[in-house]
């Protein structure tokens, strides 16, 4: 009877002990969502603190009074001390695969592609210098009296740039898609080149090592999670393929894949489980298509509802484990160890600086152009976050190893972490501001004026029209003004710090004559004058070819700023009209994808065409769209081959398949356009 009695008394603890961590991540996500609220809704945004960020620094405050408190039976914090003894495994395998499969499945493919190369050097030879910097500040500065192998094991840790706490960043901060995306994918590369490298220093401390067994972990994991990734990617875009507009099933394979990619690659395979999953989503993104077009909106609310709730628990666990990190060592920290932390912060900068100096002429060459400024940017976002975390706890945990070495490891990790979230992610937004990178290039803001100067123009002849109706003789003038372009252009300068009003207002103060003329007569276009405008392809090919005085005067009010940038070869000129041709390429790759949501054309032409838009864009060229499609409405190699063997009965019919196919393609193509 006692033992049974022992028994149920444990499996009632056992219960309480879980009922306490759900009871404390139930208000935490309460919350983190009241903190959302307050940022977005009331403070809008005027203080510079991202929200992720505002979350760790409430659970490092809550988990530093919850292990102030002796003896609280009290069953919120209960929860919360039982969640800062969490399994660092736990972590690995709850959190991760949610938010690395959403960072490369839902990225842009076409821009990561043409930045792989960069960020490939970044997670290979960037970490390689980041460790052997960080484990010289770890051997020759600290007085720990490390070894090499400590050292190294050290900086492979805070090598580690999470992937979690940058997109998170990134989408708060207001950099340009191509610099935000270089630092995602090389921040998901390095993840998992870090973890490898964490590994084989591991198990050479813990006396688990040969030359030949680190051989094989290298290629195991460093082939072997891209292989694996890939053959899952192929066959996961079968699968899809194969499901039409199945909502619930094709959003949860989606969820149910990530987690079962990272547990077999991870568990089963023993390889890189992140660079599979990284690998797969985005080949994923390549052909993002397969998902159907009636599910694509509600697959992108479901991923960023999820990724949501996740931050929210990521960064709350962040925060309490970091609490009981400070105050778990506190037996064998003294406060040079502190000043110590100060220092190998700003090493690991200096670190960072040092690999985009040596690696910046290699991704010039791979074709990525960074300015100072982007690399200003590039150096401040290598934030360490979770992923750091996870890694000083398997240290932590392993008996084999100096207790003493182990409190100094999570230490120094934990109070980096602390800093770079805190420090580094608090003023990256202010420092894309400073440098000006959140208000784009000259020649993004010159486009926009434009279109902003042609709107109010329209407005404001709208506008003298309505006054002169009968029908609108009620009208509240005073309150409609309130919701036109100008009063919403104000709030936006406001909220993001920028002033294109009052750009917009010199502007028509200049040309306020003109716009006095154009109001008073009637806004129609004849055929005429339809005519003579060159359209955007025209301008493309004319960019060298001498125009009138005449017909630039003539048609300058109408299609805007592409007339005066025709006859100028300088470089600012150039690049307005690249400007201009990657938005038109832009509108028309949305133009395509509209088609396929209302089912006008089908998912293999809508690859076709998007494909074609992307090259175009690389090369910023209409023409080149419109010869890429052209390719397709030739038959095929095997199909002329087929044709060839038609009086075969059954490979008759398979060609007259293929060729109703190729005419049905060719259709699309021809009306997409």
């Amino acid at each position: 009877m006692g033992t049974e009695n022992n028994s149920t008394n444990q499996n009632v603890h056992e219960e309480l002990k879980s009922s306490t961590i759900i009871l404390f991540l139930s208000l935490s996500i309460i919350v983190g969502c009241m903190i959302k609220i307050l940022f977005s809704r009331i403070l809008k945004n005027k203080i510079p603190l991202p929200f992720t960020i505002s979350i760790l620094i409430v659970s490092f405050v809550i988990g530093i009074i919850v292990t102030k408190i002796p003896n609280s039976d009290n069953n919120l914090f209960a929860g919360e001390i039982q969640l800062s003894h969490i399994n660092p495994h736990l972590i690995h395998y709850i959190f991760l695969p949610l938010l690395i499969f959403d960072s490369s499945f839902n990225g842009h493919f076409h821009v990561i592609k043409q930045q792989l190369l960069s960020a490939i050097l970044m997670a290979g030879p960037g970490l390689f210098i980041s460790t052997v910097i960080i484990a010289i500040c770890g051997i020759y500065i600290f007085p720990y009296n490390w070894s090499w192998l400590l050292g190294l094991l050290f900086g492979s840790i805070l090598s580690t740039t999470d992937p979690v706490a940058v997109v998170a960043l990134l989408h708060d901060s207001g950099a340009s898609r191509s610099l935000a995306s270089l630092i995602d994918s090389s921040s998901l590369l390095n993840d998992g080149s870090a973890f490898v490298i964490f590994l084989i220093f591991y198990n050479i401390v813990i006396g688990d090592h040969s030359a030949k067994k680190i051989i094989v972990d290298i290629v195991k994991y460093s082939i072997g999670g891209p292989a694996f990734g890939l053959a899952c990617g192929i066959i996961s875009v079968i699968i899809l393929n194969r499901i039409n507009n199945e909502l619930e099933v094709e959003i949860t394979f989606t969820f149910g894949l990530a987690y079962l990619i990272f547990y077999v690659a991870d568990a089963e395979l023993g390889v890189s489980a992140v660079l599979a999953l990284v690998t797969m989503g985005l080949y994923m993104s390549k052909y993002k298509y397969c998902i159907s077009n009636n599910v694509q909106s509600s697959m992108a609310s479901a991923w960023r509802l999820a990724t949501f709730f996740i931050n929210i628990l990521i960064f709350t666990v962040t925060g309490i484990i970091l609490a009981r990190s400070f105050i778990g060592t506190s037996t064998t920290i003294t406060t040079k160890d502190f000043g110590f932390s100060i220092v190998l912060y700003i090493m690991i900068h200096i670190g960072r600086i040092i690999t985009v100096v040596i690696l910046h002429p290699f991704m010039k060459w791979t074709g990525v152009y960074l300015s100072w400024k982007d690399c200003v940017v590039l150096i401040w976002s290598g934030l360490r976050g979770s992923m750091a975390l996870i890694l000083v706890l398997i240290i932590s945990l392993d008996t084999s190893i100096d207790p003493v070495i182990r409190d100094r490891f999570l230490f120094h990790v934990s109070m980096i972490v602390l800093l770079t979230l805190v420090i580094n992610g608090t003023s990256s937004k202010f420092v894309v501001k400073l440098l000006g990178l959140h208000h784009g290039t000259k020649e993004s803001e010159t486009i926009l004026l434009q279109a902003l100067e042609h709107i109010r123009r329209q407005t404001t002849w709208k506008l003298s029209t309505l006054k002169r109706d009968e029908k609108c003789a009620d009208v509240d003038w005073k309150v409609l003004n309130q919701y036109l372009p100008d009063k919403l252009l104000e709030e936006l300068d406001q909220e993001n710090n920028t002033n294109f009003h009052q750009h917009l207002s010199t502007m028509t103060n200049e040309n306020s004559p003109a716009i006095t003329r154009r109001s008073s007569r009637q806004n129609t276009t004849t055929d005429f004058e339809l005519q003579t405008i060159p359209t955007i392809y025209q301008a493309n090919s004319m960019a060298n070819s001498p125009i009138t005085q005449h017909k630039l005067a003539k048609n300058n009010d109408t299609i805007l700023p592409i007339i005066n940038i025709l006859h100028d070869d300088s470089i600012h000129d150039q690049n307005i009209r690249n400007a201009l041709i990657t938005r038109f390429l832009t509108a028309i790759s949305i133009d395509y994808e509209k088609q396929w949501y209302l089912g006008m054309i089908r998912r293999s032409t809508l690859n076709i065409l998007i494909k074609s838009v992307e090259q175009a864009k690389q090369k910023n060229s209409f023409k080149l769209h419109w010869h890429l499609i052209v390719q397709h409405f030739r038959l095929t190699m095997l199909l002329r081959c087929l044709i060839k063997f038609d009086y075969f009965n059954f490979i008759n019919q398979w060609t007259c398949q293929l060729f109703f196919d190729h005419i049905f393609r060719t259709i699309e193509l021809t009306l997409s356009k």
